[in-house]
């Protein structure tokens, strides 16, 4: 199991531990469900994992993520999200609808920290005046 599809699978369970309505859950096959999610997240991991070590290379600080914030409204309109972008200057919220049933909501941080990156990695900050 990848770790997308592990992290589906939490998330998923966590919706469903916070009491979605009985009708709702008995209409829904989670295992099903799981194996779809876990399918694409699959699909999607090489795309994924790519965008995450294009960010990483590419930091920004605190307000001034403009680039960061477009490359992630790029891809969320792309999945079919409705995007709003420059919420509070860089800030980007994405809409999915898709019918009746619980609401997710996730926020997330995208903003680079003031100092030098010493892993090594080959998609390592290049950013040296951060």
């Amino acid at each position: 199991m990848t770790k997308f599809a592990l992290f589906a699978g939490v998330a998923l369970s966590a919706v469903f531990s916070q009491g979605v309505s009985a009708a709702f859950a008995a209409e829904l096959d989670v295992a099903a469900t799981k194996a779809a999610i876990a399918r694409t997240l699959d699909l999607d991991a090489p795309r994924l994992d790519a965008l995450y070590k294009d960010l990483h290379a590419h930091p920004e600080l605190g307000m001034m993520e403009t680039r960061t914030a477009a490359a992630l409204a790029a891809q969320m309109r792309e999945a079919g999200f409705e995007v709003t972008e420059r919420v509070g200057k860089t800030g980007v919220v994405a809409i999915y609808k898709n019918g009746p049933g619980p609401l997710v909501m996730v926020r997330t941080d995208m903003d680079a920290l003031p100092m030098e990156e010493k892993t090594g990695l080959p998609y390592a900050s290049k950013a040296k005046a951060v």
